[in-house]
């Protein structure tokens, strides 16, 4: 499919409801520098080199400075890395995808289009699927940037000396190790304190400051945002699954044979572009999805043996940020089993639902024998894995939980034990 040189002249083809429910996620594409319509611009080309900077910067910063400082504060400043590493996966896989997205978005944008405003039932599920796609997309990037800005907030210097006041020393006790962390020394948004030379001025540390807070909004915007890009392309998927399951009624009011051959060849040509959406949607994240689950379970992992630490001492801040840490990555996870058991179920239910609701026993023979081809077609299975491996569905979600409580139960037998 060839593409032209921006989606301008496409955009006018957007109409209040394309609009409604794909302009989040345009909007957030394009700051990216994923949208794929703008990948051969120069500001899309400029946007995706500096989110792949400041993402990469923090890993840099990790193996020059190296683990210091509060355990707490290390934790942080390595889970965002980690985050970091995974956004460069989540934003440069579908940049370097972007024919095959175009042409899932291009579909999507063609599905509001053409869409016949007398037909309801079409229309309340396109906006059904829609309408809960921008809430999960305002509530997942909502707590994103709540999570944030508080790092931000709370390194301010006048708020550091604020709770520090009268304190020259605060003594934090992890681990049997005690870790002095003087009030003096400046605090940045990513990292201990102890990766801040002693001796850099006061506009160093203010632009080094600003860059950081740069780092953590886009890697909070890129890490999260992708999540809701797939989640709200997958909703639309699912949505068009739906609409050619009910399509199907139309047969019963097919009353001659050229009718009936006109709605099959719709169908057929309907049900062969979605099959090759949903190849292009796997081919797409099947590895996005392999390292998001890595990461996840790797950050549930670090935020685990943090948290049985820390109960030991009874830091509410510190334990409730952990606990919601886990929770945020067990959505993730949730996100994408989601959609990839709904997929699952509504392209297995064509098969049946041709058998119901096709009268076929009162059609042409010849007709008959197509719909039997296509029964066959339906009997491919669709699975949205993870890199090609691990299926994404409801079981394998209830089996990663019960993998990590059982590792949660081992540790903390350990624990005690060392503590005995």
């Amino acid at each position: 499919m060839r593409l032209g040189r921006s989606d301008r002249s496409y955009t006018k083809s957007w109409n209040s409801n394309t609009k409604q429910a794909l302009g989040l996620y345009r909007l957030l594409a394009k700051n990216l520098g994923f949208w794929p319509m703008d990948c051969h611009t120069t500001k899309s080309k400029f946007l995706i080199t500096f989110v792949l900077l400041m993402s990469m910067s923090l890993i840099i910063l990790l193996l020059i400075k190296g683990n210091c400082g509060a355990i707490t504060e290390f934790v942080d400043a390595l889970s965002l890395i980690i985050c970091g590493l995974t956004t460069i996966i989540k934003v440069i896989i579908p940049r370097i995808n972007y024919k095959k997205m175009s042409v899932i978005i291009k579909s999507a944008v063609n599905d509001w289009k053409k869409i016949d405003h007398h037909d309801k039932s079409r229309l309340k599920t396109m906006q059904y699927f829609s309408n809960i796609g921008r809430v999960v997309f305002i509530i997942q990037m909502s707590g994103a940037y709540i999570v944030g800005f508080p790092l931000i907030v709370m390194k301010l210097p006048f708020v550091v000396n604020y709770f520090h006041l009268n304190k020259n020393e605060s003594l934090l006790l992890i681990n049997k190790t005690i870790l002095t962390a003087s009030s003096n020394v400046g605090q940045v948004p990513i990292g201990p304190t102890c990766w801040i030379p002693t001796n850099m001025s006061s506009n160093i540390y203010f632009l080094y400051f600003i860059l950081q807070s740069i780092q953590l909004f886009i890697v909070c915007s890129a890490y999260i945002g992708s999540d809701t890009y797939f989640f709200g392309i997958g909703l639309h998927i699912w949505g068009q699954l739906r609409i050619l399951n009910n399509s199907l009624d139309k047969f019963n009011k097919a009353d001659t044979v050229l009718k009936e051959k006109n709605l099959l060849r719709k169908f057929i040509k309907r049900h062969d572009h979605l099959l090759k959406l949903i190849k292009y949607f796997e081919d797409i994240y099947s590895y996005i999805i392999l390292a998001q689950v890595g990461t996840d379970v790797l950050l549930t992992c670090i935020s685990g043996i943090v948290l049985l630490m820390t109960v030991q001492y009874g830091d509410p801040i510190v334990i409730g940020g952990l606990v919601i840490r886990i929770y945020l990555v067990y959505v993730q996870l949730f996100m994408y089993c989601f959609i990839g058991e709904k997929l699952t179920e509504e392209s297995n239910k064509l098969e049946i639902s041709i058998y119901h609701d096709i009268p076929w026993y009162n059609m042409d023979k010849k007709i008959v024998n197509d719909i039997k081809f296509i029964m066959m077609r339906t009997n491919y299975s669709y699975k949205l894995t993870a890199g090609k491996m691990y299926t994404m569905n409801y079981a394998n979600f209830i089996g990663i939980i019960k993998a990590m409580g059982s590792y949660f139960s081992i540790l903390r037998l350990m624990f005690i034990n060392n503590n005995e």
